[in-house]
């Protein structure tokens, strides 16, 4: 084999890895949304009021980050790294939104 094939091949067995951690840390992500959620249901009508906008937001920031990872698999010309960057940056939104979504859940119980 060429030595820029196993180049190549190394390197695309890294970004499978790549795309594949990231692909575990937003599964993570979707169980703790979907416990928030059942807190959630389960707590006062006017805690959900107040709380509801901060766990859409979780979601939504949730959705954009598993479709920029899905788009690894349409599109393999672009650069994987660029794609892994960006859902990396949105997991980290998803983090801030969640804990925001979270605080303001506690914060309503304890009113």
């Amino acid at each position: 084999m060429p030595k820029q094939e196993a180049s190549d091949r190394l390197a695309n067995e890294s970004d499978d890895d790549a795309v594949e951690t990231l692909s575990r840390t937003l599964d993570s992500w979707r169980a703790r949304i979907d416990g928030l959620l059942v807190q959630f249901d389960l707590a006062g009508h006017e805690v959900r009021d107040r709380v509801r906008k901060n766990i859409d937001l979780t979601e939504n920031v949730y959705l954009a980050a598993r479709s920029r990872l899905s788009d690894v698999h349409r599109d393999a010309d672009f650069n994987i790294k660029t794609l892994c960057g960006g859902t990396e940056r949105l997991i980290r939104d998803l983090q801030q939104a969640f804990e925001a979504a979270e605080a303001a859940f506690h914060r309503g119980r304890a009113e």
